[in-house]
């Protein structure tokens, strides 16, 4: 097996695991989720046929079920809560809060459902959720996001490599309220693995909470963990991208063709659109889950890609003059309408080796569409200080907060370890020979004077980077980055006139500024949440400068 058993020492642990052990819960399989599913109130039967149903244990005829989640459609940040940062008396308040929640849980029919994380015999993690009777849809959805636990998978499993770690049990009751914690309220106690969702619906909390946990892990077995994307393309080392929803990392992971620039012999092969791990010592990167959890606001009516769904949900169903019911995506119900489909639409793989190159995808309009990295803490650096905007509707933010930059450290809001710890684990990566490249997937300039950045530019650049054609030279005014010389020659005649970063006070200004919110951020993680090195600092501090003297040589002088 490749998770061993331990006795519970956390009483984090021993609370949720003593839960799943009451009289109130039973063992269930897909087959009965889905038949309860179809029973569950606000779920709606499609007429639209579920790809390959049996491989999960689901009958032959099974269709796509569409559930929904009330006002809330997204993730809810602010309802997470660390055990490891709690005092005595937090700790005591919230454990006592977490039993009651247990006890009124085990009061109602509750079902538990086995899982597994990644797809790698070096790395294949046991899971548990155990979840009330009356949220099948959800339980069905993490069976079908991960591995339900059997064959083939649980036959691999049995194989892989045994692992010095507890399996991971994640707890969830989307009926659970309390008057302190109108939002829900999330309990992660990483270190034993487990996980406590209570009173959030969204399917998105259940899959990101089971990722946070096997990420953590991953990091324990000397792994980077990774909320980004990775494939092949041709026989070329992989590419990974890093960014969060609506940064382009799902249409840069997933697209075949690159809008028909890739020739037959560049043959794409995705690993993963979402979460894998790279092993630094096997040189291999694994996918944590073989489906792909992705939005459908670009799905139309009589879309090919239907044909993969599994399930979805938030989006609208319709019923025509046959009788059959249809979904209906493109967002015209709500935002973030989301799917669970199949990677068998392209050539995919489990794993693969370490990548070559790793790109940072930012929505920071003072940077041009691509440069690179020259120095490893620089690299660093660079991804501790991810800038970027929310994606509307993917998170459960104030509105007026979706039009802010904001800093999400290598664009994984949903890291628990140490900040510290996935900088040096990026560090080693660099320092084993892959490149680091910065792609602005929004817009580039100053203020409204802004030219938008299109995914087919976006595209293009990620395919001659891969194929070597880009030509560098020094960004004078920022130390330790490059730009492309060939540009025009590469993406159009206009590439330079409308990316090339001038030097005009008003613009270096904002450049600096830019750079500043990032010395700042860091800087306050050092000081105040002691989570971060000057090694990481200084790379930023001394590219400020240089900006500096430009704009005050007297000072200078």
């Amino acid at each position: 097996m490749a998770t061993a058993h331990k006795i519970p020492s956390s009483p984090w642990r021993a609370i949720i695991e003593s839960a799943m052990h009451a009289n109130s819960v039973r063992q269930t399989s897909m087959a009965e989720l889905y038949d309860l599913a179809t029973r569950q109130p606000e779920v709606v039967t499609t007429s639209q046929p579920m790809y390959k149903p049996t491989e999960f244990g689901l009958p032959r005829h099974a269709m796509v079920l569409v559930s929904y989640d009330g006002s809330v459609v997204g993730r809810t940040a602010r309802a997470r809560l660390l055990v490891r940062n709690f005092g005595k008396a937090e700790s005591d308040t919230i454990q006592a809060l977490l039993r009651e929640a247990v006890y009124q849980f085990n009061k109602r029919p509750g079902l538990l459902l086995e899982g597994i994380v990644g797809l790698h015999q070096d790395f294949m993690v046991k899971a548990m959720l155990i979840s009330p009777e009356s949220d099948a849809k959800n339980m069905l959805d993490w069976g079908l996001n991960f591995c339900p636990f059997i064959k083939p998978w649980s036959d691999t499993y049995a194989k892989s490599r045994l692992l010095d770690e507890p399996h991971i049990i994640a707890f969830a009751d989307p009926d659970w309220t309390h008057p302190d914690y109108p939002h829900g309220c999330v309990i992660i106690d990483e270190i034993s693995n487990c996980i406590a969702i209570l009173g959030l619906r969204y399917f998105g909390e259940r899959k990101k909470g089971t990722l946070t946990l096997a990420w953590t892990m991953g990091v324990r077995q000397n792994m980077v963990a990774c909320h980004g994307g990775i494939k092949k393309i041709g026989n070329k080392p992989p590419v990974a991208v890093f960014g969060l929803s609506g940064s382009g990392k799902s249409s840069i992971t997933n697209s075949l063709d690159h809008e028909g620039l890739l020739k037959k012999t560049e043959k794409v092969t995705v690993i993963h659109d979402d979460a894998f791990l790279i092993d630094l010592e096997h040189n291999y990167s694994v996918a944590l889950e073989p489906s792909l959890f992705d939005k459908t606001d670009a799905v139309a009516f009589d879309d090919m890609q239907l044909k993969y769904f599994y399930s979805a949900q938030n989006v609208a169903v319709t019923a025509l003059p046959d009788g059959s019911k249809r979904m209906v995506n493109n967002d015209v119900r709500n935002s973030n309408g989301r799917c669970i489909k199949s990677r068998a639409m392209f050539t995919h793989a489990e794993h693969c080796e370490r990548p070559g190159m790793l790109i940072w995808l930012q929505k920071d309009t003072s940077l041009p569409p691509i440069s690179r990295v020259t120095g490893n803490s620089l690299a660093v650096a660079m991804g501790a200080s991810l800038s970027t905007m929310r994606a509307k509707g993917v998170e459960n933010v104030d509105p007026r907060e979706l039009n802010k930059l904001i800093i999400e450290p290598f664009a994984n809001p949903f890291r628990v370890h140490s900040l510290l710890e996935d900088c040096e684990q990026f560090r080693k990566l660099f320092k084993m020979g892959c490149q680091c490249f910065i792609m602005n997937t929004h817009a580039f300039g100053v203020g409204d004077d802004l030219t938008d950045i299109p995914k087919e530019l976006s595209l293009a650049i990620v395919t001659e980077l891969v194929r070597g054609k880009i030509e560098w030279r020094e960004w004078q005014t920022f130390s330790g980055l490059q730009v492309p010389k060939n540009g025009n020659k590469l993406f159009g005649a206009n590439f330079d006139k409308h990316y090339h970063p001038s030097r005009t006070p008003h613009y270096l200004q904002f450049l600096r500024d830019r750079m500043q919110d990032r010395i700042t951020f860091l800087s306050r993680k050092r000081d105040e949440d002691h989570d971060m090195s000057n090694n990481f600092i200084a790379p930023l501090v001394a590219s400020r400068l240089t900006i500096d003297r430009i704009l005050e040589p007297d000072l200078y002088a």
